[in-house]
């Protein structure tokens, strides 16, 4: 790894390069840039100190070539990809359903580059443009609720919605292991005086036991309903059951959800619970509907509540007018018998996977959506492992800390509608491989 300056020395070169300028000719303003260029390489040197950076750091330079992260990306039809000089197969995309590829969705972002411009020009808190307002109706319709709110993204949406749900004598209870976005809101939260506690493991009994003792004027409890790195299913129904019965809201971050399980692919909360007009489910317009931004499900009133208290929505900027165009032409495919064709053909390559992992005796999650997580465990392996299916043609992201439990790493797989019964055959030949190499198995 690269060394910066060892403690004790920042004094030392300081004083020397004031004694080089104040030696010299060179102009009076010399001393300010030496000492500006010193102030980064001790910033550099003082965030390199953190345990987490320097994991990070210490393995991208020991695994440069083998991580397969940041990389210079090409893109191809039919889910290929060029990357460091190779042509693989991409399972690392979250565009689901394709729409990414859709021509369709491709002809009305055209459009709607054509009949709006690209860009609002400003705040959605100093104006709505009607298309805005067209596509939140049109999902509100789609999810079977009052109303929506769009966001620029999830990570966004949720910054924006958990710090203005809760404040002082109010409880956010959070689901350990539910996305990084969470954890940041609840930072926030935190800072403005709400009460947080982690939930650890996320079950009825444990929140059942954390609202009991705590006291609060209101309360928020958020979640995944499908978790990021394993595909699992979080316990929504017991959880909202518990949330209800102490006078609390159920949050569900859907992202991973949307479009892809429950009636008409509402999600993992819609899949799950009785009803979501007593819970907030945010989903996501960015994965299976390959265009941009997040929602959050509300009723008209909420709505505009949020709209004051949500400091992402006044102050950050808004879905560019093309990918509102294309959300509401995915809306009309999520209605439409072709949804349920994208659906039939992405739920038989995840099939064909799953079985074909079973068969291998690998240890594995996910499956419901649209995620499998295949474990191995150790960091390096898991890197290596990712590295051995690239060279064969396919490429996954090696999932590690602290993505994911320090020992936990696993192999995060992504399938597609477009996909071909081909491509996850020859997926699961290099799964076969990797059991080999590295003696994988369920024990």
């Amino acid at each position: 790894m690269t060394t910066f300056f060892r403690e004790g020395d920042s004094q030392e070169i300081a004083s020397e390069s004031v004694w080089a300028t104040a030696s010299s000719s060179e102009p009076a303003s010399r001393p300010k840039a030496a000492n500006q260029n010193l102030a980064i390489e001790q910033l550099k040197e003082r965030l390199g100190e953190d345990r987490v950076t320097r994991i990070a750091l210490n393995f991208l330079d020991k695994f440069m070539g083998v991580h397969l992260k940041d990389g210079v990306i090409d893109w191809m039809e039919d889910r290929r990809l060029g990357m460091v000089g190779q042509e693989v197969v991409n399972f690392g995309s979250d565009s689901f359903l394709g729409y990414d590829r859709n021509e369709q969705v491709q002809a009305a972002i055209v459009d709607g580059m054509n009949e709006w411009g690209t860009h609002n020009g400003s705040s959605r808190a100093f104006g709505n443009i009607a298309l805005c307002e067209e596509a939140e109706r049109r999902l509100a319709r789609w999810m079977g609720v009052e109303d929506t709110l769009i966001y620029p993204s999830v990570t966004l949406a949720n910054i924006g919605l958990l710090p203005g749900l809760v404040g002082k004598r109010d409880l956010l209870v959070l689901d350990r292991k539910s996305h990084d976005s969470l954890h940041q809101s609840a930072m926030i939260a935190k800072g403005n005086g709400a009460k947080v506690v982690l939930m650890d493991p996320c079950t009825a009994d444990a929140l059942e036991e954390i609202l009991r003792v705590e006291d609060y004027d209101g309360c928020v409890v958020a979640v995944d309903g499908i978790y990021s790195m394993t595909g699992e299913l979080a316990p929504l129904a017991e959880l909202d059951e518990v949330t209800r019965a102490h006078g609390g809201i159920l949050y569900v971050d859907d992202a991973h959800g949307t479009g892809l399980v429950g009636p008409k692919g509402r999600g993992a909360a819609s899949m799950l619970l009785e009803s979501i007009d007593n819970a907030l489910v945010v989903g996501s317009l960015s994965k299976a509907f390959s265009c941009l931004g997040a929602f959050v499900t509300c009723d008209t009133r909420l709505k505009r509540i949020l709209k004051i208290r949500s400091s992402t929505f006044i102050f950050g900027g808004p879905v560019p007018p093309p990918y509102l165009a294309a959300i509401c032409k995915v809306c009309d495919i999520l209605e439409s018998p072709e949804h349920d064709e994208h659906l039939r053909k992405l739920r038989q390559m995840i099939r064909q996977l799953t079985d074909g992992i079973r068969s291998l005796g690998l240890k594995f999650s996910g499956g419901e959506a649209a995620i499998i997580a295949v474990t191995i465990g150790d960091i390096e392996q898991t890197f290596k492992a990712g590295k051995v299916l690239f060279d064969r043609g396919y490429y996954v992201q090696s999932a590690t800390y602290p993505a994911v439990p320090i020992m936990g790493g696993v192999l995060r797989i992504q399938v597609n509608a477009n996909h071909s019964p081909e491509d996850i055959a020859g997926l699961l030949k290099g799964l076969a491989a990797v059991k080999t190499e590295f003696k994988l198995g369920r024990s």
